[in-house]
Order: structure tokens, then sequence, then C-alpha cells
């Protein structure tokens, strides 16, 4: 009965009190913001003039320096009870077809205390005062005239108080207490004087429903604010730079991530093609699709790195004539960088997909078919219009449906960053089937293994078996971290209170960009330490300025003299049948495969016909 009594002191004047803001089409709706859990129920508009929460929670974001700071330990109810003032419902008349609703927000002394305490803080700093927040605005006492609340944390004495609204919460959460007064009231009839207070009560409890709001083109999003409305999509487009879904901090880790690993995937996928290209008959099908993938997750981190050179905003933004800077959406003019960037990204993503199942494709068909590795090097133009043919039509047909779309988190251009249609059918079923298929032939290609067992598919079935680890499970990180996003994204767009889970997001990037580094495992062997010792020797030799090996002396020709050689004299460097006894002094002519001469260096090669010799 003592929390009863508080109930009834509570709202005592509730049914003559005057509303701080008109009650007509004013609707009580749940508290969706954390840092304000003092009572559960509030309306909109509110004392600041927002029309939804999500403006309201916008507005008491920028006060969290001082509410950190603790300048007053009334600051943060005060601010709570301005932007989201507590809601209760009055008791529904004969006239009206619905119960009215009333906010009530705080009294002048409490914004008179918590000034005193946070002003000099804000001199300190060169600022006054907010005007929206004058004391003169609101109530000087709590009384049957003004309802208000006087705050939940300081000394109050005796005084009436409205401000934690405990009784409120009490009712909210243990309806059960209406019931039990509706008990004792049967027993003890001068109760039912209080009759019409219960009934404002069990309102307030049973009847909160989300509030109406106020006509707007953005006002299905969280942040109506940092949204522009663009009469070309009909979109109500985020604005650059606003945090919508991730704060500031996220977006700089993000970034810091996103630079260490696109920098380790670039450098190892570089190794991995340099070796290939030093050389390349050490590699056939189906380990030559492994460099293909090398090769195109070295594009997806170069795609990476050029947002890391070009910065964020340079990526993801773009400015409409006579409007704010905008991130890029399905439907808009992307910027050069965006498209670049969109181009890098999207096409490495279904080019690795794509070139792990022709890897394990053709080790199943190698292995069911018995053939060799040689044999497959014809079906090579197949396999790469399959890998880079498929990718780039897909890429095309993106481009011209205009489904480049900016990412808040990591400022990159890539499809489905705000439309869930285009992440399920540009991302989510590519990356499955491609997933899947490559799923299936690789347990083909391990049946047909232990069918039919031999050195080469022992030896390849353990390499790709490895890899299918290393790759797998990465990949389905990300299709499972796409899907969640896409279940999820709605609820975050349209519910200020509903966050995404940055974990999520960073698990992504790092699980997209650790294949690159771990499929440059392929190509350590052996044969690759050699062929990067004979590189580095002969670079080694170049820059050093070593020894050329000599150049050789090649053998002279001797011929028949013909009619257009007009000089007279006899040329050492030609021999004929009739002078060959007499030439040089007339030394004797050696065999075949000899000297011409003993002390000459020319070497009688053979007969071409009987009027010359070589």
């Amino acid at each position: 009965m003592c929390q009863f009594a508080r109930v009834v002191l509570l709202v005592s004047v509730l049914a003559t009190a005057d509303c701080a803001i008109p009650a007509q089409e004013l609707k009580c709706e749940p508290i969706k913001l954390e840092l304000c859990t003092h009572y559960n129920s509030t309306g909109m508009p509110n004392f600041m003039g927002h029309q939804l929460q999500g403006d309201a929670k916008a507005g008491l974001e920028t006060f969290m320096p001082l509410i950190q700071f603790g300048c007053s330990p009334d600051l943060q109810f005060f601010l709570c009870s301005v932007h989201v003032p507590m809601c209760v419902s009055l008791p529904q008349t004969q006239d009206a077809e619905e119960p009215a609703h009333q906010l009530i927000g705080p009294c002048r002394p409490l914004c008179q205390r918590v000034k005193q305490s946070c002003l000099r803080i804000l001199h300190n700093f060169n600022l006054e005062w907010p005007e929206a927040l004058s004391c003169e605005k609101f109530p000087p006492t709590n009384n049957h005239e003004h309802m208000c609340m006087d705050g939940g944390n300081s000394s109050r004495g005796n005084r009436p108080f409205v401000g934690s609204s405990s009784a409120f919460n009490s009712l909210q959460n243990y309806p059960e207490l209406i019931s039990k007064y509706k008990d004792i009231s049967k027993e003890k009839p001068e109760l039912a004087i209080y009759d019409p207070i219960i009934r404002i009560l069990e309102n307030s409890v049973h009847n909160i429903k989300p509030a109406q709001g106020f006509s707007g083109k953005c006002t299905g999003v969280a942040f109506p604010v940092h949204h522009h409305y663009v009469n070309r999509t009909g979109e109500c487009v985020p604005r650059c730079g606003a945090d919508i879904l991730f704060d500031k901090e996220d977006k700089n880790f993000a970034s810091i991530w996103l630079a260490v690993w696109s920098i380790l995937c670039f450098i190892s996928t570089t190794f991995t093609l340099i070796t290939f290209l030093l050389d390349t008959s050490c590699f056939l099908y189906p380990e030559k699709c492994i460099i293909f993938l090398n090769l195109s997750y070295n594009i997806l981190s170069l795609g990476y790195l050029v947002r890391l050179v070009v910065g964020a905003e340079g990526v993801s933004c773009m400015t409409i004539p006579g409007g704010p800077s905008l991130l890029v959406r399905e439907g808009l003019t992307p910027t050069p960088a965006c498209t670049v960037v969109f181009i890098l990204l999207y096409f490495a993503t279904l080019s690795s997909a794509i070139w792990w199942a022709i890897t394990t494709t053709t080790w199943a068909v190698m292995v069911f078919c018995s053939l060799e590795q040689q044999s497959l090097a014809s079906k090579s133009p197949l396999f790469h219009f399959l890998g880079w043919g498929i990718p780039a039509i897909q890429t095309v047909a993106a481009l011209v449906l205009h489904q480049v779309e900016g990412d808040e988190l990591t400022g990159v251009c890539f499809p489905g960053q705000q439309t869930e249609s285009t992440l399920l059918h540009q991302l989510v079923i590519p990356h499955c089937i491609f997933l899947g298929s490559a799923f299936i032939f690789f347990l083909s290609g391990i049946v047909a293994s232990l069918i039919s067992p031999s050195d080469l598919t022992r030896r390849l079935m353990g390499r790709i078996s490895v890899f299918f680890i290393l790759y797998t499970l990465p990949q389905v990180c990300v299709v499972g971290s796409l899907v969640y996003e896409l279940m999820e994204r709605r609820h975050w767009r349209e519910d200020a209170t509903n966050r995404p889970n940055i974990e999520v997001f960073i698990l992504r990037i790092f699980m997209w960009l650790i294949v690159g580094i771990t499929s440059g495992s392929w190509v350590w062997s052996h044969k690759t330490l050699v062929s990067w010792k004979n590189l580095v020797s002969k670079c080694f030799g170049f820059w050093t300025g070593a020894k050329k090996p000599p150049t050789p002396i090649f053998p002279k020709v001797a011929y028949h003299a013909t009619a257009a050689d007009t000089s007279s004299e006899v040329r050492e460097d030609i021999v004929t049948l009739e002078n060959l006894a007499t030439l040089k002094r007339g030394k004797e002519l050696r065999q075949e495969g000899f000297p011409f001469l003993a002390d000459d260096k020319r070497v009688v090669l053979g007969c071409i016909d009987n009027n010359r010799i070589v």
C-alpha cells in the first residue's frame, strides 16, 4: 500500500492539469533512447520541436560531453525530460473516440539547478546556455495548474515530486497492482474516490501506441535530419559524413583495420604472382586456377588501397546540383573514383569465387575421367571465359543499372550497401551459388580419389583439402555476414535504437582479405626458393657489375667466288677446289670437322657440291 500511496500522490492532480503540449493528436509511445530510462513512455513532438525520437536522440547526443563531464547530477534527467518528456494517458471522455494524452516536462527549479552547475563549464569554452533550454519556458512549480518534474537525484525535502516517476514505472512494470486495488476497493468503499485516478493509470499502462508523427518525406527513417530527399529517385539518401549506423570511432577503426589487411593481402598475392611468372611451367591445371584466384585477390586489395589513398568521402560521396553532399546510392551518378573502386572490388569478389569453383571442378573431372594434368590445358579458353567473363558481364550490368552504392562504414562503393534487393541479387545469391557448387565438386573429387587412388590424385587431394578449409571457412563467414545485414538492415534504418553489430562488419573485412594471404601458401615449395634464388643472383650480379661471359667466336664460312666478285686478288676467306693446295702458303687441307689450316681458326664443316666447301 505504500507503493500504491505514491501512485495516488503522483497523479492526484492529473484530471485538472493543463497540458504542456496540446493533447490533440498526441500519442504515447515507448521510449527508445538508452540514456533515458527514468520512465517508459513519451510522445512527440517534444519541447525541442523534434518530430521523431531519432531526431531527439541526435539532439541529446550533442550534450554527451557535458553528461560525461558530470557537471550536474540532474543534467541527464533534465535533458531526457526535455527531449523525451514523460507521456501519460488521460481518462477517456464520452465525446472522444480515444483517450487523450499529456506530456510532462521539467520544472523551472530543476532547469535552474542544472544551468547553475554547468554554465561555468560552458563559459570555459566560450559557450552560452542554449536558448532552446531557457528556464523561463518551464513551469515554476509542480501544482494542479502545471504538471512538471523536479529532478531525480538532488535532495528534494518534502516538496511534491513527479521527477523519477517511479510510481508510473511500478504500474507499467507491475500492472497487477491495479488489479489488487480493484479487489481492495470492493472491501473498502471509501477508496472509490480514487477510481478516476486509477483509470488514468490504467490507460497509461495499456494504451501506449506509436506516435503518428508529422508528415514529411523522410519521416520513415530513424534519423531524418541526416537524410536528404532526392526527387530524381524518390528516396531519402544519407548525407555524407553523417553518423547514422556507425559512429566516428567505428569508422576510424574500420579504416585502420582495412588498411592493415589490404596491404598484407596485396604483398602476399604479388609475391605469389611473381613466383608464377618466374617459372610458369611448374603450374598446371587445376593448380594454375589458384594463381588466377590470387590475381583476383590482388585486384581486390588494390581496390581497397585506392579507397585508402583517395579517402572515404572522395570515393563514396557525391554532390547533387544545388544540394548537399550525399552517399552514392542506386540511381545516382557515381564519381569516377567511386566507379573505379566499384569495378575493382565487385569484379574481384566474383572472379575469386568462380576461380575456386573452377579449381574444384577441374580436379573432380580429372579424377573421375583419369585425365592427365596436361590434357586440361586445352580447355583453358573455357576456364578463362568463366573466370573472367562472367564477373565482367555482371560488373558491367551493375554499372548500367546504376546499382553502385556507397558504404557508410568503410567508404567504398559496392552493390547493395543501401538497397536490400540489390544486396540479395548481386551478392548473396551469386556467392551462395559459387560456394555451393565448389563444395559439391570438392566432395565429388574426394569420393573419386578414394575409389581410384593414385600418387597424383593423392597429392592433389591433400593440398586441395587444406586449401578447401582455408577458403571455405572465411567465405562462409562472409556470406553469413551478408545474410545478417540483409535481414536486419531494414530495422536499423527505421529504428533509432536498433544498431548493427560492428564486430560482424569488422569480421567480414578480415575474412574477405585473409584468403588472399593464405592462398600464397600454394607456392611455398623448394622450387619457389630456387626460382627466387636465381632471380636474386641475376639481379645482384647486374647491379654489382659482375663480369659477363665471353662472346663466343663463330666459324667463318668459305664459299666459291662468283662472277659478282670483280677483285682479281686472292682472298683468304675464299676457298675453291682449284687453289685448295696452294692457299695459305701451300699448307695441307684438313679433313671435315678439323681446322681448315693448321694455324687457322676456320673449320671445315662439309662439302655442299663439287665446286665449293664450307
